[in-house]
């Protein structure tokens, strides 16, 4: 783990967080920053919507290097809506894919 002095450094950059700014040293300490989850669904949805449009439009003019820019977009917004821990549970919100029966 850390060193008793690098425990003690530490502790005291979280004091000066805390009486500087609380409100980031809040946000720090519940794992998240402030306005982080908006600009991740912004990210998401941009990427979901550019990303198709770069595989047609390189599949239209015959450019690979558009398709495969695209279907790697493709790729990354489906691996950031897998990663979005912003659900919530219930048939409007998110949530988990659970099989049926």
């Amino acid at each position: 783990m850390f060193s008793q002095h690098e425990e003690r450094e530490l502790k005291k950059i979280e004091q000066w967080f805390e009486a500087d700014d609380p409100e980031l040293a809040k946000a720090l300490g519940e794992g998240a920053l402030p306005g982080g989850a908006r600009r991740a669904r912004a990210i998401r949805l941009t990427m979901t919507v550019l990303a198709p449009a770069v595989v047609l439009l390189g599949v239209l003019t015959l450019n690979f290097f558009l398709v495969f820019v695209g279907i790697v977009g493709l790729v990354g917004a489906a691996c950031l809506h897998l990663s979005d821990e912003d659900r919530t549970p219930g048939p409007h919100g998110g949530g988990h894919w659970i099989p049926p029966h």
